[in-house]
Parts: C-alpha cells; structure tokens; sequence
C-alpha cells in the first residue's frame, strides 16, 4: 500500500511538473524540473530558438527549468514584443541579485517606478555630458590617435581585442569617471580580460545555476560560474573605489563626469525618506553601464574589421570614400559622416550580421498580456530573438552575405531600415545606444583612414560567425595592418 501511494503521489508530481499554463503558446514538450534546459545548445542559442518556430510559430512557449519562457521571433512578433509595456519587466536573474547582495540595483535589471526614475536620470545626464553628441568627440579621436600610434608601433600581425577593449574602456570611463587611463595601465589591462572572459563566458538562458542557484555551492572554484561572478565583484571593487575618491574630492559647483553628479543627487536627496538616489545604486548603475557599454562596442569594432579584412573589394571602396571625403590631414569626424555613405552603410551592415546581443537581457511579463494572440501569462520570461529578424531570408534575400550596399539608396544617400535593432526597441532599448554608434563609427573610420588590414596566412582563417555567451563575440585573429601615408 505504501509503494502505492508513493508510485501515485510520484505520477501525479511528474504530471504537474510537465503541465503548461492554459493558452500557453505552443512549444517543446516540458521535463519535469529542467523542462528545455538540457536540449538548449550553448554555442547557437540564437540559431537554435529561431528553428523552433518552424514547428511551433513565431511565439514558441517552453521552460527553463521551472520558469515559464517565451521565445519571440520574427519581425512582426518581435517589434510587438519590444513594444509592449507589460512586458518590461526584468526576470529573476541569480547573478546579479549575487552581485547586488540579494536584491536588484542599477539600471538594466530594476523595473517599474524604480527603473523608470534612474533611467530618466542616467539618460538625461549622459546626453548633458555629450555622449552621441559633438562634445565628446574630441575624447575619442584623442584615443583613436593613441590607438593608432599603439598598431604602428606593433611589428607584425596584431590582436586588436585587448587593443578595442582599451578605447573602447577609456571612452566610457571619460564620460563617467572623468578621466583616461594611460593604454599599458595594469588596473585597465586587467580590466578588459575581465570583462572579455565574463561576456564570452555566460549562456544567453542563464545556464542551470540560475535555475538552480544552489549549484554554485558544489561547483569547483574552476568553474566558469565562479570565474564569472569573480570577474563582476572585480568591476563591481573597481566602481566602488572610484565612487570613494570621487566622495573625496566633489566639488558642488565643479560637476566633472556621472559619478559627480549622482553624488551630488545623493546628497540633495539625503533627507528623503524613499529616495532611489543611494551610494549602492550609483555603483549598480555604473556598474551596469561600464559592462554592458564596454565590450559590446569593442567587439562590434573587432567583427567590423574582420569582416572587411575577409573582404578587399568592400575595404577598398570605403578607402575611396574616405580619401575623398576627408582625406589625410585630419581624422574623420561627426561632420562628415553625412558624406561616409558606404561606410555608415558597412557598419549598419556589420550590426545587421553580427550584432553582438542576438538575444538581448531577457523580459518579463508585468502582467498578463498578448503576443501575436498568444496568452502571457504574469512572470513570464521573454527572449526575444534579434538574430531572427536580421538574417530572415524572406526579408533580405541573402542575408548571409556581408553586402553594405543593402543600406544604399538608388541616389547614393544611405537607406535606414527599422529592422535593424541591435539595441533594441521601445523603453527597454539600450541606454548606450548614441555612445556605441559614434564611438564605433568614429574610431572604425580612423582606422581604415589609417590602415589596410589583412588576414595573418600563418593563422588559420577565423570563422566570422564568433562564439557566444552572454554576448556574441568575435573569434581570435590577427591581422597586418599596412599603414595607408
């Protein structure tokens, strides 16, 4: 009797936990307690989801372990997905309520009214202090000369990673720390392969220990978890230092960068009982702004000239270009992009190919709500699909190939595309956006201004496609890079 009551309370536990919420869309069947998890495939995450929907539709349901998940693909599902305020909501994320000491600060992973006030802020403030406007132009053709000094000082074939990871740091820490770093600077190098390993090093589901948090307790200190969570307490040391001596030395009528001026917030809003205006939540939202700004537009440079090193024809035409337009007696700036069409285009191009988030932060449903009909139920996780909606051949016709001339109007002036959102769309879309598109545009154009790259023979040809983690990162390569004058 007792085996029996045990057998019949275990099928009807296997039972609930195969079960799908009522309406839920269509999708792989659920194993119990890691429901699609061990079938998710860590190197083409991206690919993988997109291929459901030729079973399932362009709303695929499924579980990550027991957390009800939505995969979103195509253009029409996606754009309605990103669109969709009840759907802003940020999942549960085991990392970085470790990072955060067991709640969410910052500015990617908060919601509601709290994410509302300190993105308003975080924005306002940034654009005052020129990012993607002509102010801070200045700062990154200062790194781009150094960055360009730094290659013809190389003999050889070069690694640009660690060289793009520098710029890319420094350009960012000018806007929020107010100052540079000089490029061998030990505390920077160290920066940049922390960062590289915990962007390369993730899973865009989260992996089992989000799932399962208490699997980091058995893990081995080896274990890409605990080199990744040791990565982020290291910039997280680094932030709070830098908070500490910016205390220090503030000036009230000398505002230098961000961290002055959310200090000074802080300190006008000290005597508010429910202010969001706190030192730990400086320190989440740079912290969030120095991650996810960093090696993102590092690596957007580094698949750019990648690309264009596997192809001399496209190389030679933005040389032209830029011979024309600018010329050798200064560096490209903000004024001539208007007249860069080819290269505006190629890097659009570069973006549509291989944006480097193909399945950005997670959503979650604030509420029950509709997708393409489909019910979402509340607490739902959404994983919107990018990567479904730059490469879908019915769209662009060969979307495989790299062709910047997709971008170009019959009039010579460049086409914009809304399909093209490697940021995003809607109130979720990255904050980083004006930054990435002038640091990328203003540097990659320095560079071909400068340089012709070409592939090392002695090194096996890179495979263009990257490999992915928490973000989608180029292949090792070296180039030659001839100077042009």
């Amino acid at each position: 009797m007792l085996v029996l009551v045990v057998v019949v309370l275990l099928v009807w536990f296997l039972y609930l936990a195969s079960r799908k919420p009522r309406g839920f869309p269509p999708g792989p069947s659920r194993l119990p307690l890691f429901g699609f998890l061990p079938y998710m495939d860590a190197k083409n995450p991206h690919k993988q989801l997109w291929k459901l929907s030729s079973t399932f539709g362009d709303v695929v349901g499924l579980f990550l372990g027991s957390q009800p998940t939505v995969i979103v693909n195509g253009w029409e599902a996606v754009k309605e997905s990103l669109l969709n305020d009840d759907l802003n909501g940020r999942a549960e994320n085991s990392f970085i309520k470790l990072r955060d000491g067991g709640e969410y600060l910052g500015v990617m992973f908060t919601q509601k009214d709290y994410w509302k006030e300190q993105r308003r802020f975080t924005l306002h403030h940034l654009r005052n202090l020129g990012i993607g406007r002509r102010s801070h132009e200045a700062v990154i053709h200062e790194e781009a000369q150094d960055l360009i000094s730094e290659i013809q000082e190389t003999d050889g074939s070069v690694s640009l990673k660690d060289m793009l990871g520098v710029s890319s740091i420094n350009i960012l820490w000018a806007v929020m720390g107010g100052t540079r770093f000089p490029r061998h600077d030990p505390v920077l190098l160290n920066l940049v392969q922390k960062l590289t390993f915990m962007f390369s090093a993730g899973e865009v589901s989260g992996g089992l220990v989000n799932y399962f948090p208490p699997l980091r307790h058995i893990l081995p200190k080896s274990s890409n978890f605990h080199r990744f969570m040791d990565a982020l307490f290291s910039v997280k040391k680094f932030i709070k230092r830098s908070v500490e001596k910016h205390k220090s030395s503030l000036d009230p009528d000398n505002l230098r960068d961000f961290m002055d001026i959310y200090i000074n917030e802080i300190n006008n809003n000290k005597n508010e009982k429910c202010t969001t205006f706190t030192e730990k939540q400086l320190v989440g939202v740079c912290v969030d702004l120095f991650t996810a700004g960093s090696d993102s537009s590092s690596a957007t440079l580094c698949f750019a000239v990648l690309l264009v090193a596997h192809h001399p024809n496209i190389m030679h035409k933005i040389h032209k270009e830029l011979d024309h337009v600018v010329g050798h007696t200064h560096l490209p700036s903000l004024d001539d992009r208007t007249k860069l069409v080819y290269m505006d285009a190629t890097l659009t191009e570069v973006l549509r190919m291989r944006s480097v988030s193909p399945i950005p932060v997670p959503h979650c449903a604030l509420r029950d709500t509709f997708i393409q009909g489909h019910r979402i139920p509340h607490g739902t996780m959404i994983l919107n699909n990018l990567y479904s909606v730059h490469m879908e051949r019915d769209y662009w016709g060969d979307p495989e190939t790299f062709r910047p001339e997709r971008f170009i109007n019959t009039d010579g002036s460049l086409r914009k595309d809304e399909r093209v959102i490697p940021f995003g769309k809607g109130k979720r879309m990255c904050l980083g956006e004006p930054l990435a598109r002038m640091t990328t545009f203003l540097l990659f154009s320095a560079l071909m201004q400068r340089f012709t790259f070409s592939l090392d023979p002695a090194v096996p040809v890179p495979d263009t496609e990257g490999k992915i983690g928490f973000l989608l990162v180029p292949p090792e390569f070296k180039v030659f890079a001839e100077p042009r004058f």
